[in-house]
């Protein structure tokens, strides 16, 4: 008897497709959420007002939020975020305000949904090229007691922060 598992990608970031291809490739071990948020457009510094943060920032973490409540109960959860704003981008303060955020949240949501045995990873991704093979590793037998984690799949380019 062969027994289905579920897997959801929710959100609506600009990896989320090559999320869904990845995974297309991917037999996960327990169910599990992948959560790929919108991450607002490099902007100029001038062009940020408190309606551009509030509609930018604050809606997409308010998205990520619902995403991961209507997500739960899951054994694995995943973030997809671009590699770029986690790292620090020109003109990334908005972007960066919201996959800065979302990996803080993340951080805590390891903490705090272990005790419920749900492991909880970040894939900061820079390149697609090692994210089926990155989702497979997370979601895959092997991935059980893998939580609080962020993996960077960059190429080497997270080995070091942009400095002014």
């Amino acid at each position: 008897m062969t027994t289905s598992v579920a897997i959801s990608v929710r959100g609506d970031g600009a990896l989320a497709d090559a999320v869904r291809s990845a995974l297309l490739m991917t037999v996960p071990a327990d169910t599990a959420a992948v959560i790929v948020p919108r991450v607002p457009e490099p902007a100029p510094l001038a062009e940020l007002t408190d309606e551009h943060l509030a509609a930018e920032v604050g809606d997409a973490l308010d998205a990520v939020l619902a995403d991961v409540q209507a997500a739960l109960p899951v054994a694995r959860l995943v973030f997809v975020l671009p590699a770029d704003p986690v790292m620090g981008i020109s003109g990334g303060a908005a972007a960066s305000a919201v996959t800065n955020a979302v990996l803080s949240m993340a951080r805590t949501l390891a903490i705090e949904l272990a005790r419920d045995g749900t492991s909880v990873n970040v894939l900061a991704v820079g390149s697609t090229t090692a994210l089926q093979a990155q989702l497979a590793a997370l979601l895959g037998e092997g991935g059980r007691d893998i939580t609080g984690q962020e993996v960077y799949l960059t190429g080497g380019t997270d080995l070091g922060r942009v400095h002014p």
